[in-house]
């Protein structure tokens, strides 16, 4: 074979060996891009679950109806809604819709100075049944541990609280929200003469941590001006004391006796 062939056959197995090598490094950064997309969705997917589908964290409370009873008799609270009570009106709840606390007269009276402990039971009974109709959170857990640490758990309808409590700061969130959330926290929170204060240690939007440069003291005073809004919604309520002692829940305050709510 003449020089002249062999280089032409040199060339001609280099030139296909150039083609392989572009061929192998194309079918690897193909399958890079789609592992990473696989990645992308499965985490997508993940958040979606989280936020959306499956149940807010489990705290491990359950409770029975007769800790909602106990729970209902230490605050001493009588509740009419349009004619119904007592019983009627525990059956009414079983399959009540989701109302619009402003379709509705509100008339609290009767107030008395209070002070009880609830058991993590009892206090996650009286928040889930006392107004199921009208409560923002479904699922809803809470825990105190020995040590004081509270934990709260629950889903969250955002849509309907922003237009029952946070009707006037709704349009100045930047980002668009989902109608419902999966939310949990943690910390040592305390409420005194209505001011909530506390040290939050973790809180969660579905799986999604929030970063800890929003767990600032500027963050918790932008809390403590707005949370507060989901009880004193009722007027005259004074919280003096809401705190733990020995894994309970410690409530010192005046509450309304007898809570009457009508059809406008």
């Amino acid at each position: 074979m003449s020089e002249k062939n062999l280089n032409e056959t040199s060339k001609e197995e280099q030139k296909v060996s150039e083609q392989n090598q572009r061929k192998k490094k194309k079918f690897k950064i193909k399958y890079i891009l789609l592992s990473v997309l696989l990645i992308i969705i499965l985490i997508i997917t993940w958040l979606f679950f989280s936020l959306f589908l499956i149940k807010p964290k489990n705290l491990g409370i359950s409770y029975t109806y007769e800790d909602y009873i106990n729970a209902i008799e230490k605050t001493g609270m009588q509740i009419s809604f349009d004619g119904l009570t007592d019983e009627d009106l525990e059956e009414y709840k079983k399959n009540s819709s989701k109302k619009n606390i402003h379709d509705f007269n509100w008339e609290f009276s009767d107030y008395k100075e209070k002070s009880f402990t609830l058991t993590n039971e009892e206090a996650t009974a009286l928040l889930n049944n006392i107004a199921p109709g009208f409560w923002w959170f479904e699922n809803l857990q809470v825990k105190v541990d020995s040590n004081g640490v509270m934990q709260g758990s629950s889903r969250a309808d955002i849509s309907r609280l922003k237009r029952d409590l946070y009707s006037d700061v709704a349009n100045d969130i930047p980002i668009p929200l989902p109608n419902s959330v999966n939310i949990y926290s943690e910390g040592k929170i305390e409420i005194n003469n209505n001011k909530l204060t506390g040290t939050p240690e973790s809180f969660y939007v579905g799986a999604i941590p929030l970063p800890n440069n929003l767990m600032t003291q500027e963050s918790i005073s932008v809390m403590e001006d707005y949370f507060p809004r989901i009880y004193t919604i009722v007027p005259g309520l004074e919280i003096n004391r809401l705190s733990t002692e020995n894994g309970e829940f410690v409530f010192e305050g005046i509450i309304p006796q007898t809570i009457t709510v009508t059809p406008k």
